[in-house]
């Protein structure tokens, strides 16, 4: 705790900082409730002091329970998570967690519904309070959306053009004064500028220069781009090849409004490999490789940069963007042919597969390296036992370095595509 105080995050949509237990406290709940949700830290002081961390006695959970069900119509209890200062004498900091997908919105305080603004509260207007009695909370419609279906890209012929696609994205809720207006151009500079920098540009980069040496053209609008529509795309390798073996597209999608504000934008960021069209051959893809892709996929979404980028876009708080929904993996052979070479076995007459769409833990957090390893690895036995494969598990132990075989050995990013 002392760490994320030492931090300095400002207040926010999401943030606040409470010295100790006042009438404000359950207003900030209702505000954040009506809004995005957040953290209120109670035993913190806003003051810049070199040690912000003042704490608050146990009874002060009391308070804040009694003040929510006295002042908050109708009453709610928000999650109250106290973390204690062992240095202090009893004192501790109260962690209030207000999530707007379990709260009876609106909630009103003496027939107003607060709501969050940019580091401070405010009062719903008219309009605002029928929209928050007309909406479902934020989070709960976020739970119900769903990436469009992914489509391998088609040649003239109607066969695909590719050998494989990787796709994850996400669904970005949209401050209601950004729903009117376009996707500035400076915004979607400043979010290819921050792709140009993220993980999966510097996999992409490596993944270059393994194939030879060639061109690399970074993300830039290209495709069908409009006020409210962006293409980003990403190609690179060999120079004089007939075409870019690998290509990466970033879509943001903010549907039109027609008399009501949009709730979100939709994101989503591919990666295209062309080894056939670019070679004339099809290159096995290693185990490593595909993790390494999957991880530098889905830790670019929750990259700092990024998130600020992005958030800018949607007129939010980077704390309110959610992670990654999960990953489309579809390919145009089938898997076991794709995936040759990594010492997977098939299971006769099991059938095969060609794709897969998979869903991320929400339990799990994906800016934590290993959580998100831990995340891919379970992507990846998904993708190996659809397909009718066995041994992934003992592949990843290889990957990790902690397969008991003491003559197994990690395997190198350079042992094959």
């Amino acid at each position: 705790m002392r760490e994320l105080v030492a931090i300095g995050q400002p207040e926010s949509l999401t943030l606040e900082y409470k010295e100790k237990y006042t009438p404000k406290v359950p207003f900030s709940v209702a505000a954040m409730a009506n809004s995005y949700g957040g953290l209120i830290l109670v035993g913190v002081t806003e003051r810049s002091v070199d040690d912000r961390i003042i704490g608050v006695p146990e009874d002060a959970i009391v308070q804040i329970v009694n003040g929510c069900h006295q002042t908050l119509e109708p009453p709610w209890e928000p999650e109250i998570i106290p973390v204690p200062l062992p240095e202090t004498d009893g004192r501790m900091i109260l962690v209030i967690r207000v999530d707007p997908a379990k709260a009876s919105r609106p909630l009103l305080v003496q027939g107003a519904a607060p709501i969050r603004l940019q580091g401070r509260n405010a009062v719903a207007d008219r309009a605002g309070l029928a929209r928050l009695i007309n909406e479902a909370a934020p989070h709960a419609v976020t739970a119900g959306l769903r990436l469009p279906p992914a489509d391998l890209p088609m040649d003239n012929q109607r066969k695909p053009s590719a050998d494989f696609l990787v796709r994850t994205g996400m669904f970005v809720p949209v401050d209601a004064s950004a729903t009117w207006r376009p996707l500035s151009e400076r915004g979607v500079q400043a979010f290819a500028d921050a792709l140009n920098n993220s993980p999966l540009h510097i996999d992409l980069f490596h993944w270059c220069a393994s194939i030879g040496d060639g061109g690399m053209n970074p993300f830039h609008r290209s495709g069908f781009n409009r006020a409210r529509k962006v293409r980003l795309l990403w190609q690179g390798g060999p120079a004089g090849a007939p075409a870019f073996p690998l290509e990466a597209v970033a879509r943001i999608d903010l549907p039109d409004a027609y008399g009501t504000p949009v709730s979100h934008l939709q994101l989503s960021l591919q990666v295209v490999a062309r080894f056939q069209h670019a070679f004339g051959r099809t290159v096995p893809l290693s185990v490593a490789r595909l993790h390494g892709l999957i991880d530098a996929l889905t830790a670019t979404l929750v990259d700092d940069k990024v998130t600020e980028a992005l958030a800018a876009l949607a007129g939010v708080d980077p704390l309110v963007l959610p992670q990654p929904l999960g990953l489309d993996f579809l390919s145009s052979t089938d898997m076991p042919d794709l995936l040759a070479g990594n010492g997977l076995t098939l299971v006769p007459d099991a059938g095969t597969s060609r794709g897969a769409n998979l869903l991320a833990d929400p339990g799990i957090d994906q800016h934590d390296p290993a959580e998100r390893g831990a995340l891919i690895d379970s992507w990846l036995q998904q993708i190996s036992l659809d397909a009718g494969l066995l041994g992934m598990e003992k592949v990843l132990e290889r990957l990790h370095g902690t397969s008991p075989d003491p003559q197994a050995r990690r395997p190198r990013r350079t042992d094959a595509l």
